[in-house]
């Protein structure tokens, strides 16, 4: 079953990333997401099964909406970095650390840290985050603890 939700979820992703203008395109997708699944379980999953998130769809918009607004934001500011003569850039590295119950909540933060401009995770270690920031206001969702609020809102985890 873990294995037709892992293929479908796929398959949902390639029709998102590539909007199929044909049935070819929706064919091609779920080999695939099918043969890419296949291959997964042969090699990374010997032992295992897929990972599956339990998260709960409806949580599913507020949190990308919330990190739309959060990427929009964060590129509008590096863009008046960029375009200032001065370049007021004063890149730190930042350790901030985040309990998570989840190893894909704590994936999922990783990888929102790094979707928004200006900011990139550089390594996790346990629960500690080493985030790279580009200026200082920039990771004030992850100093402030906004983010990761977010993320365990997402998988409903205890803040």
């Amino acid at each position: 079953m873990r294995t037709a939700k892992t293929t479908l979820a796929l398959l949902v992703f390639w029709l998102v990333v590539v909007p199929p203008e044909s049935w070819i395109d929706v064919l091609v997708g779920a080999v695939a997401a099918g043969l890419t699944v296949t291959w997964s379980q042969r090699f990374l999953w010997r032992h295992a099964q897929p990972y599956f998130s339990t998260v709960p769809v409806a949580r599913i918009p507020r949190f990308a909406a919330v990190m739309a607004l959060r990427i929009v934001t964060a590129a509008t500011q590096v863009l008046t970095i960029v375009l200032n003569p001065r370049l007021p850039i004063a890149p730190e590295l930042l350790e901030e650390t985040v309990a998570f119950e989840s190893e894909a909540a704590r994936v999922t933060y990783a990888n929102a840290i790094t979707a928004t401009p200006g900011t990139l995770t550089v390594d996790v270690r346990g629960d500690t985050f080493v985030v790279h920031c580009l200026a200082p206001g920039l990771a004030d969702d992850v100093t402030h603890g906004r983010l990761a609020r977010d993320v365990k809102r997402l998988f409903g985890e205890a803040s």
